[in-house]
């Protein structure tokens, strides 16, 4: 994912990953299958003013950003 996020937005954004127990339920999914790999995607989107806070808001243009980001991501995952 970091080289993914350095080919679409310079590897200046691309944070250390951080390992979490998880809260959603995406997070269970490499629990039950080891060998899964999985990853979150934080996009840094102006959210406000919180994660599932009935008046949430956010940059929807970020979505597009994620998108090519996920592109990268899955193409490059064949190049292996």
């Amino acid at each position: 994912m970091a080289s993914a996020i350095s080919s679409i937005l310079g590897e200046e954004h691309v944070d250390e990953p951080l390992v979490t127990t998880g809260g959603e339920d995406f997070h269970f999914y490499g629990l039950k299958v080891p060998n899964l790999k999985t990853t979150m995607l934080g996009l840094g989107c102006g959210l406000e003013p919180g994660l599932h806070h009935p008046q949430m808001t956010f940059d929807r243009s970020a979505i597009f950003t994620g998108v090519e980001i996920l592109t990268a991501a899955v193409l490059k995952s064949f190049e292996a």
